[in-house]
């Protein structure tokens, strides 16, 4: 009872806290039967509570055993269907229990229940998939052999791809594939019991990685992060797609990195040689107080109009931004402020925010409208108020960072209407990156399909 109100109620939340959330492939995930759910695992506990408030079917989880050492969590987790793991690097005097688990996890598939779990058994937010664990593959071939691989377990791989999960109203791209049969390995594991765990872990790894943006190098994800920022949105526009397809999107990062790569290995040298510009351009923004996008086009802008439009924009909305802005502030600050005070690992603070942001919100939300009710008597005052609540926090939210552009649009203007000798070499840095960019993207196209006929 208490896992289904809250995901029911997370449900909600998803539909906040994310600006788009689309999911790929859901209808891969079997209705009924023995299932083995397995993610990458870039935001600690917002990745459980995102696939459980997708999947219909009531999952059991597979979390840390060290989290049970806490008497409330130890009450509390069996409750939201969670079951302790034991590592020997964290509680090796408690590993001997993991029999008792992998036993339950059996009788759980028998039934035809589904499991969900992270295979590689840590949190980072990171666009890599970290060492898999090859627990997952041992539990669902040690079920199949307890029944004689009667059960039809299947593996169902899940790749979530945040924009920046600690960010409120970021995206969220759910790529689901297609089912693996763990009864493909009984041959494998009639003959080496050892060799079919560590060769099915092999294949959940190979999935998840062609599920996600997998960058093993930091640097090299951040030279992928800079040329996406300058370079994406005219990809995208090129080949016709949009950038609220979040497929279009996640195939366009992914031949960005395939490119990068490609000419990693091809000409390292001009790799170097761009990510130098880049970085100095993107540098030079960073000093400007200036985004990429306000320096996208900028001489095709209407400055006067522009301007008026803005200006007409903020007096007409600022009655709006103040009502929303008093009654969500609170609410919407205090889950970042402490998941901050919280955790000192950026990897949770989205997970603390999003999660005690949910509550937070029903509290203040809660009081506000029983302080209106005693206010006023009156329901229809009462029920208007209510729905106004979230409605006029998002309309706040936006108007300040429209706020935000429109003050960075104004000073790009001055900047550049000055005919400063800064912002015309920054324009004319761009200009050359594109075009870099630009060449090099037709001879990765011509690589990757070959000549035009």
């Amino acid at each position: 009872m208490f896992y289904q109100i809250l995901r029911f109620i997370f449900r909600i939340t998803n539909k906040f806290y994310f600006k788009n959330l689309q999911i790929n492939g859901l209808e891969n995930i079997p209705k009924n039967g023995p299932v083995f759910l397995a993610a990458n695992h870039p935001s600690a506990f917002m990745d459980p509570m995102v696939i459980v408030t997708i999947t219909k079917r009531p999952l059991f989880m597979l979390a840390k055993g060290v989290l049970f050492q806490n008497p409330f969590l130890k009450w509390l987790l069996p409750h939201l269907n969670i079951i302790p793991i034991y590592r020997s690097h964290e509680t090796p005097e408690l590993t001997n229990k993991n029999k008792e688990v992998f036993s339950k996890c059996y009788m759980h598939f028998a039934k035809g229940g589904a499991i969900l779990a992270f295979p590689e058994g840590i949190s980072l937010t990171e666009r890599k998939i970290k060492k898999i664990q090859s627990g997952a593959a041992r539990i669902c071939l040690g079920a199949e052999a307890e029944n004689n691989f009667s059960l039809d377990v299947k593996i169902i791989t899940i790749g979530l791809n945040f924009s920046n999960p600690h960010k409120f109203q970021s995206d969220l791209y759910i790529n689901i594939d297609k089912p693996i049969n763990v009864s493909d390995y009984y041959d494998q594991y009639k003959q080496d019991t050892f060799k079919s765990a560590h060769a099915l872990t092999d294949a959940i790894r190979d999935r998840l990685e062609a599920q996600v943006i997998a960058i093993q190098d930091s640097e090299l994800d951040k030279l992928v992060s800079n040329i996406e920022t300058i370079f994406k949105a005219q990809i995208l526009e090129d080949l016709g797609h949009s950038p609220k397809i979040m497929a279009h999107d996640f195939n366009t990062t992914r031949q960005i990195s395939d490119s990068v790569h490609y000419f990693l290995e091809k000409d390292p040298q001009r790799v170097e040689n761009l990510k130098n510009k880049i970085s100095a351009y993107l540098n030079k923004l960073e000093n400007l107080s200036l985004d990429d996008k306000l320096i996208k086009g900028v001489e095709k802008t209407k400055p006067i109009f522009d301007i008026i439009l803005s200006v007409f924009f903020l007096m007409l909305g600022s009655p709006f931004f103040i009502y929303g802005f008093v009654n969500n502030f609170l609410p919407f600050r205090i889950p970042f402020w402490c998941a901050r005070g919280f955790s000192k690992r950026p990897e949770f603070h989205g997970s603390i925010a999003y999660s005690m942001g949910t509550f937070t919100f029903l509290l203040f939300y809660t009081l506000q409208i029983l302080l209106i009710n005693k206010l006023t008597h009156d329901w229809i005052s009462v029920l208007a108020y209510g729905l106004s609540l979230p409605i006029s926090g998002l309309l706040a939210f936006y108007y300040y960072k429209k706020f935000k552009s429109i003050r960075g649009s104004w000073k790009i203007f001055s900047l550049f209407y000055k005919r400063t000798t800064v912002i015309t070499s920054v324009i004319n840095e761009r200009e050359i990156i594109i075009n870099e960019l630009e060449k090099a993207r037709k001879e990765f196209v011509t690589y990757r399909d070959g000549p035009k006929q």
